[in-house]
Formats: C-alpha cells, sequence, structure tokens
C-alpha cells in the first residue's frame, strides 16, 4: 500500500499516464527543426511571402503562356479564312445595296449586287466576317470556315428573337 492514490488509478486504467518530461536540451532541438507540438511546420513570415510570391508569379507565367496560345489560335484561323477569302470571295465593284443582318447583337451590313442579294437570300451566297469586313463566299466555303471558325459566320435567316415571339403586333393594328 506503499503505492499513492494515483499509481492506484493509473495501474487500473482510470487515470492517464503523464508522458515522461524530455530533457531541455531534446525539446529544444525539436523546436530548431521546425516541427511543434502537432507536427506542424512553422515558416516564418519572410518564407511565406517568398512561397506566395514565387505562386503569384507561376500562376501569371501560366495565364501569359494561355493568353499566347489563344492568340497564336485565333491568327491561325484568320490566315485559313484570309486564304478562303482570297480564292474565292465574291466582291463586285458595282454593288451598291446594302444587305443588313444582325451579328453579335448589332445590326451590320455588307454591299452586294440585286444577283447577289438574290444569291445570299437563296442560300446560296453567305457572309464571313475577318479583322473588321465582312465578304460574300459560296456557301460551301462558308459551311467550311464554320466548321473550324462558327463566331466568324453571322446567321443570316433573319428569324426574330424567341422574346419578341410573346408579344406579336396584331395584324389588324393600323399606323
Amino acid at each position: 500500500m506503499n503505492e499513492s492514490l494515483k499509481d492506484q488509478l493509473t495501474a487500473l486504467g482510470l487515470a492517464a499516464k503523464k508522458p515522461d518530461r524530455k530533457p531541455r536540451r531534446q525539446r529544444k532541438s525539436q523546436a530548431d527543426t521546425g516541427k511543434g507540438k502537432q507536427g506542424a511546420v512553422d515558416i516564418s513570415l519572410d518564407q511565406a511571402y517568398r512561397i506566395r510570391h514565387r505562386q503569384e508569379r507561376q500562376q501569371k507565367e501560366r495565364a501569359a503562356v494561355r493568353k499566347r496560345e489563344q492568340e497564336r489560335q485565333r491568327r491561325q484561323t484568320n490566315q485559313r479564312i484570309k486564304a478562303l477569302i482570297k480564292a474565292s470571295a465574291s466582291h463586285d465593284e458595282a454593288a451598291d445595296i446594302k444587305r443588313n443582318f444582325i451579328y453579335k447583337g448589332r445590326i451590320r451590313s455588307v454591299l452586294a449586287t440585286k444577283e447577289q442579294i438574290r444569291s445570299i437570300n437563296d442560300g446560296s451566297l453567305g457572309v464571313v466576317y475577318l479583322s473588321g469586313n465582312y465578304h460574300l463566299l459560296a456557301s460551301a466555303e462558308v459551311e467550311e470556315v464554320r466548321q473550324f471558325a462558327p463566331d466568324h459566320v453571322p446567321d443570316l435567316s433573319g428569324t426574330q428573337p424567341e422574346g419578341e415571339l410573346e408579344h406579336p403586333v396584331p395584324d389588324d393594328l393600323i399606323w
């Protein structure tokens, strides 16, 4: 019965055993390695700033590479369209009639002759956008452009947006 109450409770498993205390030198050497109580790494503020700066620089470099790739693809697309336009564009110097269409939410126009406008309305001619200009091409070339650059081919169908169909103008309205 020389045992203390604490020792008796610990032997029965009712009290937790205190961890062995390490000498002061061992605790100091653990702190020097940068590991805390739970094993987390403590870094200095200077190191944290360097890590953040490195990550930001890598992120900017990735964004620049992505932008250069997009620019390269855009130039390549424009070169392909330019080659098609040069080979088979239907440009008539006597074109004096505007054919209006909606492209990217705005009303645009292309100059054409009466025969070309009939062909556009039939679907045998189409319009292709390149560098601020609109060019008339045969429907086969327009479909070829649509395959690799659909955003360069405006819709000439002239359909009304769905929102306008909700409130149609009555036929018996007199202006």
